[in-house]
């Protein structure tokens, strides 16, 4: 029936690839989607985040899935408690928004255009978008697609940064990937924001902080995980959350963050007991060193959000 759109063991992660068509015409049902965002023009100091869709591709293990006509996954098995790894989901890799080197052409209000009815598109299938960035300033255009389908959505970041400021910033080309969360909250594309992670001081000309924008360096667990607050969430992962002595390739390094075990359970729980309508994963910084570690980095918090989303997720809506 759709064999022919799907292309077995092509994609990031082992996993079968798909044309973004297939899936946004609804030919394709898909319970997650994985797609690339390879455009760093919202950073303010050192670029190439582009390439992070590249180098999690590459260089990500590929786990050998068994895929039936529909597109239905099979065929791992977790060592640790004996179960199936997403049986039965049908997850697909779309591709990139784009490619490197980006083309002149293409602005940063095209592509965050795009990027925006692409979300919106995406959504209203049913399915969860996982992004792979890119800079974190794609952030915004994401959740202005989630907000057209869901209504303002609430934020959940790990992030070493605030990436917040008061200034007036009303059109998503204002921003940067370090103030992306002002516009946010300045046009109500967003209920409000958790921060986790954070650890840079802000200048006092961002200020003040709202009371919308609650920021913490610990993830707290705060409900148990058989608890669903069914309110739709966004979850943004910088990678610069993570301790540069784990993770050094990123942009804008702090020391002392999370160790990235500590950050996999957080995400862990969090998209269990949330209700999580799409990820981003950004930040990673080309590094010819680095790129086996920052592709292993991704892929693991990649598996970590869909085996959360969609193995723990039985009868909450998410099955076919």
């Amino acid at each position: 029936m759709t064999s022919a759109s799907i292309r077995s063991g092509a994609g990031a992660l082992g996993l079968p690839a798909a044309d973004v068509d297939s899936v946004v015409s609804g030919v394709l049902a898909a319970d997650a989607v994985i797609m690339g965002l390879p455009f760093d023009a919202g950073v303010t100091g050192v670029p190439g985040q582009r390439h992070g869709p590249e180098i999690f591709r590459k260089l990500s293990p590929g786990h050998d899935w068994s895929v039936d006509d529909d597109g239905a996954l099979g065929g791992l098995i977790d060592p640790l408690t004996g179960d199936p790894v997403l049986a039965g989901r049908r997850v697909f890799d779309l591709g990139d928004l784009g490619a490197v080197p980006i083309d002149p052409r293409v602005g940063r209000a095209a592509y965050y255009r795009a990027l925006t009815v692409l979300t919106e598109r995406l959504t209203g299938t049913g399915t969860v978008p996982l992004f792979v960035g890119g800079d974190h300033s794609l952030s915004a255009p994401v959740a202005t697609g989630l907000a057209s389908v869901h209504g303002p959505v609430s934020v959940v970041c790990f992030d070493a940064h605030c990436d917040f400021s008061a200034r007036p910033m009303p059109g998503v080309t204002d921003i940067t990937h370090g103030d992306f969360l002002g516009h946010l909250l300045q046009t109500g594309v967003v209920t409000g924001c958790e921060l986790y992670g954070v650890r840079a001081y802000l200048p006092a000309s961002c200020g003040p902080l709202p009371p919308s924008l609650r920021c913490a360096y610990a993830y707290g667990f705060p409900e148990p995980a058989d608890h669903v607050d069914d309110d739709p969430t966004y979850l943004s992962i910088d990678l610069d959350v993570i301790d540069p002595a784990e993770f050094p390739a990123t942009g804008h390094p702090e020391a002392g963050g999370y160790r990235l075990r500590e950050l996999l359970a957080a995400v862990e729980h969090l998209c269990r007991t949330r209700r999580v309508v799409a990820v981003d994963i950004v930040e990673a910084l080309q590094d010819d060193r680095e790129n086996r570690a920052t592709s292993a980095t991704i892929s693991a918090l990649v598996m970590t959000c869909l085996r959360a989303l969609l193995d723990d997720h039985q009868g909450r809506g998410r099955d076919r």
